[in-house]
């Protein structure tokens, strides 16, 4: 009679295979491992170029911090609001020049999924002002799930959901 165990080790194998990569993939003992710090300031620093691409309307830039490729959606209020980087640089484009634009991000955590991929949850309050007027403001919860390719973080797939403000005065 066959023992349980000689007949669960070959799942148990496959399955950490699956978990750590597929067998062919190079050893990864050998392979340099980020810290939890390392991939903390990285993506802190993505959220710091994407605030400040945001706030200053620099289209590029805001082009450079998201996926290029079709893996790229920005889930909003329950809907595929932008399913390509170009979507949401349309989208910025299109406001008028005179509108400033403030946004924060507060409580940012961090979570480690691999070496190359964590995802990352916070809060954001932003405004709009027009002639340094408030027009609209708005703040909730923002999670991405971010990816490094070389040196370089950029965002995936973000979902944001907001609770509206009434504005000022109104």
């Amino acid at each position: 009679m066959k023992r349980p165990t000689a007949f669960l080790a070959p799942i148990l194998i496959a399955a950490t295979q699956t978990l750590s990569g597929c067998s062919d993939a190079p050893d990864r003992a050998s392979a340099q491992v980020a810290s939890r710090a390392e991939i903390d300031q990285g993506v802190r620093g993505l959220l710091d170029s994407w605030v400040t691409a945001f706030a200053s309307r620099d289209l590029n830039d805001v082009r450079s911090i998201l996926a290029a490729d079709d893996r790229f959606v920005w889930l909003e209020d329950g809907e595929a609001r932008y399913q390509s980087a170009e979507a949401v640089v349309a989208a910025l484009a299109s406001f008028p020049v005179d509108l400033a634009f403030t946004y924060r991000l507060e409580n940012i955590q961090i979570v480690p999924v691999s070496n190359d991929m964590a995802w990352a949850r916070m809060s954001h309050e932003t405004e709009i002002r027009e002639g340094g007027v408030i027009v609209s403001e708005f703040s909730g919860v923002v999670s991405m799930l971010v990816e490094r390719n070389g040196a370089r973080w950029r965002i995936v797939v973000a979902h944001t959901s907001n609770s509206s403000h009434p504005r000022p005065g109104g």
